[in-house]
């Protein structure tokens, strides 16, 4: 079977986005991530030039995967499965390799004010919101649709909240999911 390191390059991309978000992007090499994934400099080299092209691939994968369910969700007629199916995917998202690309904007400020990968986070942001809100969305349903991505995000990140968001990991998951969905019921109407 031929390989064709896409498998390489996502575990660079994982362990370079999550080393960012711990150590900050500038304090991080690509030696070190090149010594954590076990391969040569030479090898992350062939896949990445620079840390910026990684945190572009990250960036890119995380938004296809947003603009797909934004648009499953602008297709699908509003209703309870609906939501649920939507709040559960978007759980998925934020706590996989979503949620660490949103805390890279967070963690690494100023990367993200010098370079196009604020205005790409934003940009997720604002087509997620206007699926849930609508095309012409009042003032409360961005409001309702914006909350209902933090709900996500904080519950997601759990014990690395700054916020003093008290249970295990499980049980805030479950608070998370349970406010999005309230806070998508009256959208429904």
């Amino acid at each position: 079977m031929p390989r064709d390191g896409s498998a390489t390059r996502e575990r660079i991309v994982s362990v370079a986005m999550r080393r960012f978000v711990e150590h900050g992007y500038d304090k991080t090499s690509l030696r070190e991530i090149a010594d954590e994934v076990g391969v040569t400099k030479a090898a992350l080299y062939y896949h990445f030039r620079t840390k910026e092209d990684i945190v572009g691939r990250a960036m890119s994968g995380y938004a296809e995967r947003f603009e797909e369910l934004a648009a499953w969700a602008r297709d699908e007629p509003p209703g309870c499965a609906r939501d649920e199916r939507l709040v559960d995917e978007l759980l998925t998202l934020v706590q996989s390799d979503g949620g660490i690309i949103l805390r890279f904007g967070q963690t690494n400020p100023a990367v993200v004010e010098r370079s196009e990968f604020g205005g790409m986070q934003l940009g997720v942001l604002r087509t997620l919101v206007s699926a849930i809100a609508g095309e012409d969305p009042t003032p409360e349903a961005s409001l309702r649709a914006t909350l209902l991505f933090a709900a996500l995000m904080l519950g997601a990140v759990g014990g690395e909240s700054p916020l003093p968001i008290g249970g295990d990991q499980e049980a805030r998951t479950a608070a998370a999911r349970a406010v999005a969905l309230d806070l998508l019921a009256p959208l429904r109407t």
